[in-house]
């Protein structure tokens, strides 16, 4: 289930020691939200001269703003580079220890399966909004947590920067070997963990066609095959930045109980409905924060 093609993010070949450096004086001393502010001046530098970052969200943009023009498309590249650097800052925020007001939708099904369930728990995330400053908060769940996310190819960004200085351990399983990290994850799921996938970006040879945004787009299945092997719930959760950089909102899909055939196409075909309902959760939430949404590939496009 694991192709051995690297799909990068933004974060990947862009930012150096020194500017990192840079913003972490800037947010010990100035605090998050005026750290966040001098992130549009930095992310103009790339808007205007990095042709290569623009394209990368072309394809998004796009499909979530299909009347924009060349130059709206532009703007809107723009604040979709200044909202990903702004996510990265959040998270070096809560790596020194920075206090966050945290709000919740939905999340009274996923307490219940957390205190009634002794196996595991799928928390299906995505590349959208302060996703890594999100981490350390799972924590707060009571359970062990297993987080499969793929290696960073720059040294010196570190998504999971948010939950270094915790306190707590988290076991962290990376993408890149042989299984893609599943038998990890099943061991995982059978210590009761709450085992933390990414479902929208598909490293899979063998993706599924899933209407996104006004058309079929690529999305893995590989999570939801796990949940249907190991019998476990997955539950959708999308972490957003509402007003300050300072808050997060956790919105909680409907718990999803996969099931599957044991061949081939059929496995796939049969997983269909539920990763269409994960799809789902991702474009209401592209429509209600269009610039939270990290999709920096053509999973629209044929391979």
């Amino acid at each position: 289930m694991n192709d051995k093609k690297t799909i990068q993010g933004l974060s990947a070949t862009r930012g150096n020691s020194f500017g990192i450096g840079f913003f972490r004086l800037l947010l010990k001393f100035g605090g998050i939200n005026r750290a966040c502010e001098f992130v549009w001046f930095i992310a103009l530098f790339y808007a205007l001269f990095d042709r290569k970052a623009r394209r990368s969200t072309i394809p998004y943009l796009r499909h979530r703003f299909p009347k924009a023009g060349i130059f709206r498309l532009w703007c809107y590249a723009y604040r979709l580079m200044v909202s990903q650097g702004q996510s990265l800052l959040e998270a070096a925020a809560v790596n020194i220890g920075a206090e966050y007001s945290i709000s919740s939708e939905n999340n009274t099904e996923l307490r219940d399966l957390i205190l009634k369930s002794k196996h595991g728990i799928i928390l299906l995330i995505s590349h959208f909004g302060p996703w890594q400053a999100s981490m350390s908060t799972v924590l707060n769940y009571g359970r062990n947590v297993t987080i499969l996310v793929q290696r960073d190819q720059n040294v010196n960004v570190d998504k999971m920067m948010a939950i270094k200085n915790s306190g707590l351990t988290i076991n962290t399983v990376f993408t890149d070997d042989l299984t893609g990290g599943i038998l990890d994850a099943m061991s995982a799921i059978e210590r009761g963990d709450i085992v933390c996938i990414m479902g929208d970006r598909c490293r899979e040879k063998d993706a599924l066609l899933i209407d996104f945004l006004g058309e079929p787009a690529r999305f893995p299945f590989a999570a939801f095959y796990l949940a249907a092997k190991c019998a476990c719930p997955i539950v959708p959760m999308f972490v957003f930045r509402e007003k300050h950089h300072d808050t997060l909102l956790f919105h909680f899909g409907k718990a999803l109980y996969p099931e599957c055939h044991t061949q081939g196409h059929y496995r796939r075909e049969s997983l269909r409905p539920y990763v269409a309902a994960y799809v789902a959760e991702l474009e209401q939430s592209s429509c209600r924060f269009p610039f939270q949404c990290y999709i920096f590939e053509d999973i629209w496009g044929t391979q």
